[in-house]
């Protein structure tokens, strides 16, 4: 009994940081949710309103990228600069950047300022590390391992949450940009909540080493070299891409295809996010127990392959419902399911590091695969989605005739 009491009491404690995480995402998921119906509305003027299909298209893949991109370069320097200036300073900094970043973006929306858009998209991301240190916090203060995953598994689930209830935000407003700006207000509210709650006494600034911000975004080069786990690497990497293109290049394949509203759009976003959060909470577990990671993981991708080809066939929109839902159960559930693979070959000592660049390649994977199924798609809307399939399924292949067991 004293036992819960004290877990109630500590996960009480991270409720600000759990706040942080859900709306970091939650702003992430306006993005994802309203910037392709935003671009490629011909009566928006962000684009001339003659603008070519093609270039609409490109330019919404080139707009997602922006954000993961920015998270890609600022996740180890924000995580750096934690180490050494303490994680409640850098938090606070973080997010009062981020605030001004989301009000960049509906500035940008507001007076139709797109090359504006893609810098405030960008430096969002390059200043949204909420999960990061949120994660750190937890690894400073908690030591039994058992609570340590339990209050992290708590900060993917509040990622879930965001992703539904960002869409359902998105589509619930009269504008594009409305949404932008009762994110970038609220930040304000939480960052008082977290100056006035949150108190840092586990974790040490170190500031007698100095920062060396070049180590920080060269640690990558570590996955080239590692030849036990160069194989891993290169399977997550195009299992990161695949996955993650798909949910940038399917909203463009619906936009593209049937003329449907911003409220439609945003609630079947929000549906799909609703899909993952229950299969990663109550289908992964009961498979993970019974299958070795090997056969599960070889598993979900093949079936997400096979699966992936229904999205293209339907020829009414109500379809669309049921297909997309059916692919986000087994593509979502092999984003922890390759990181297990991978952590259950790396040594303790070696955890941090081999799980650090499969967070990096993921992130490289979100933004790369968003820009080139923007342009893929300039060329033949249902080319992505079809390529998506594809590499999943030779992955399939590179899992089940992998020598890692």
């Amino acid at each position: 009994m004293e036992n819960t009491l004290t877990q109630q009491i500590q996960i009480r404690q991270y409720l600000p940081l759990y706040t942080v995480i859900l709306l970091g995402f939650l702003g992430y998921a306006l993005t994802i949710t309203l910037f392709i119906p935003m671009l490629m509305d011909t009566n928006f003027l962000l684009l001339p309103a003659d603008a070519s299909t093609s270039m609409r298209l490109s330019l919404s893949g080139l707009l997602l990228a922006m954000y993961p991109l920015g998270q890609f370069f600022g996740s180890p320097i924000i995580g750096n600069l934690s180490d050494h200036y303490g994680r409640k300073k850098v938090l606070i900094l973080s997010l009062i950047a981020c605030s001004f970043g989301f009000l960049g973006m509906a500035l940008s929306i507001q007076f139709h300022l797109l090359n504006f858009l893609f810098v405030s998209s960008f430096l969002t991301g390059l200043f949204e590390s909420n999960m990061a240190i949120s994660q750190s916090v937890i690894a400073d203060r908690v030591q039994d391992s058992a609570l340590k995953n339990k209050l992290i598994g708590y900060g993917y689930s509040a990622c879930s949450l965001g992703y539904i209830i960002g869409p359902l935000l998105a589509g619930s407003t009269f504008s594009y940009n409305t949404p932008f700006f009762i994110v970038a207000l609220s930040v304000p509210l939480l960052i008082i909540w977290i100056y006035q709650s949150f108190d840092e006494h586990s974790s040490v600034p170190n500031k007698i080493e100095k920062i060396k911000f070049t180590k920080s975004l060269l640690s990558i080069k570590s996955v080239f070299q590692n030849s036990k786990l160069r194989r891993i690497y290169l399977i997550n990497f195009l299992i990161f891409f695949s996955v993650q293109g798909l949910y940038r290049v399917v909203p463009l394949y619906i936009e593209d295809t049937w003329t449907i509203s911003l409220h439609t759009f945003s609630l079947l976003i929000s549906f799909v996010s609703f899909m993952c959060f229950i299969a990663n909470l109550l289908i992964l577990e009961k498979l993970a127990s019974r299958y070795p990671t090997k056969v599960l993981l070889s598993g979900l991708l093949f079936f997400s392959g096979l699966s992936i080809l229904l999205i293209v066939l339907p020829k009414d929109f109500n379809w669309i419902w049921l297909t997309y839902g059916i692919v986000a159960i087994p593509t979502v559930m092999a984003l922890p399911t390759c990181t297990t693979w991978l952590s259950e070959h790396v040594l303790a000592k070696e955890q941090g590091q081999a799980l650090g660049n499969n967070q990096a390649l993921l992130v490289f994977g979100e933004a790369s695969s968003a820009a080139l199924g923007g342009m893929v798609a300039a060329i033949m809307v249902p080319l992505p989605i079809i390529m998506t399939a594809c590499i999943l399924l030779v992955t399939g292949v590179l899992v089940r005739s992998s020598k890692a067991d």
